[in-house]
């Protein structure tokens, strides 16, 4: 079965999961029953690209985002304590998961790519990270060749968005969540 084959769907039940927060406390995607859960996978706390990504969500979430029928879950496949790190710098508005262990990964059917390190995606993400000001090389958490992946979940616990990233910069469109938010109101 090919990668494509095997990826969650639209209609699926999402798997339902219980993972810790930077504090410790468990975070169970049951929890959320009855409202939208945007469940977006990372790379890891340092990458430049997420980084961006999450400047870039940052300078939108208020206007286009920030509902109370709307909660963000970030996985990352970095542990707690270099999670912290973005956090801090960031002060993001979702609820941070570490996942070092790749759990989260498997379970949500993300694959990695080395053909996902080119294109001119990538590119573009790689200039707006360096002119934002965040380091391009440094160290790395998990595979450097992990494709980013997007979940939008309804209140049912049916994806009703499934988006794997084709490269390691691609990120579900923001005007698509928009849409879904729409739709679902």
């Amino acid at each position: 079965m090919s990668e494509a084959q095997d990826r969650f769907g639209v209609g699926e039940i999402a798997p339902d999961f219980t993972a810790m927060q930077l504090d410790g406390s468990p975070v169970r995607l049951r929890d959320f029953a009855g409202k939208n859960v945007w469940l977006a996978f990372f790379r890891w706390a340092q990458c430049p690209l997420c980084n961006f990504r999450i400047h870039e969500l940052l300078a939108l979430w208020s206007q286009k985002f920030a509902s109370d029928q709307l909660v963000m879950l970030g996985v990352f496949q970095s542990p707690a304590a270099k999670l912290q790190g973005l956090v801090e710098r960031h002060k993001p508005p979702f609820v941070p998961i570490p996942d070092p262990e790749m759990t989260l990964y498997e379970t949500y059917r993300l694959g990695t790519s080395m053909k996902g390190l080119l294109g001119e995606e990538v590119r573009r993400a790689i200039a707006g990270a360096r002119k934002e000001g965040y380091p391009i090389v440094g160290a790395w958490d998990g595979p450097a060749f992990r494709a980013p992946a997007d979940f939008l979940i309804d209140g049912n616990g049916v994806i009703r968005v499934a988006y794997y990233g084709e490269n390691i910069a691609d990120h579900i469109p923001f005007d698509q969540v928009v849409d879904y938010m729409h739709q679902a109101a």
